[in-house]
């Protein structure tokens, strides 16, 4: 191998691991110090009314976790083994506004007492750039197959070119 590709694999290498390195410090659980005490709300729309999805980690496995959203009662779930909690809220008496905050409370694995508090995103109000990245690869490749059915030379024309000499010893 010579300099050159050695020096490029070696940079290659060096830039990829310079990307990828900071996910280890992203690892859940307790003690890592990266995401494990964190509760996301988010709009489930996978069905024809968007339902709200709470979801919560870092609590004792199978203890009751109390949930809140919004002045509306207070409800028991249970963690997982994980101790992670997952709970899609109805909608009781129309839409939540965003916003309203949502309130988790339950006990770490430690017995220390956990409180996590987010909050009611806005809606999607669309379509957002990844959903366009299919239809604009799509569109490319078309466009790259007509472009190549265009340029291409008819058959039995001959097109002429340098040709090298060889040297016959």
């Amino acid at each position: 191998m010579t300099r050159r590709p050695a020096a490029a694999l070696v940079l290659a290498g060096a830039v990829l691991g310079a990307v990828l390195a900071p996910g280890a410090a992203l690892a859940d659980g307790p003690g890592y110090g990266g995401t494990a005490d964190s509760l996301t709300v988010e709009w489930q729309a996978q069905k024809a009314r968007p339902e709200l999805a709470v979801y919560a980690v870092g609590f004792k496995g199978g203890s009751p976790v109390r949930l809140r959203v919004g002045s509306g009662t207070e409800e028991s779930i249970a963690a997982d083994t994980a101790g992670a909690l997952k709970m899609l809220v109805a909608q009781a008496g129309g839409r939540l506004a965003p916003g309203t905050s949502v309130v988790a409370v339950g006990k770490t694995p430690a017995g220390a007492l956990r409180t996590l508090v987010g909050s009611v995103p806005p809606p999607a109000a669309g379509t957002g750039l990844s959903d366009m990245a299919p239809w604009t690869a799509a569109v490319a490749l078309a466009g790259a197959a007509v472009a190549a059915t265009v340029t291409r030379s008819k058959p039995g024309r001959h097109r002429p070119g340098k040709h090298r000499a060889t040297a016959v010893a």
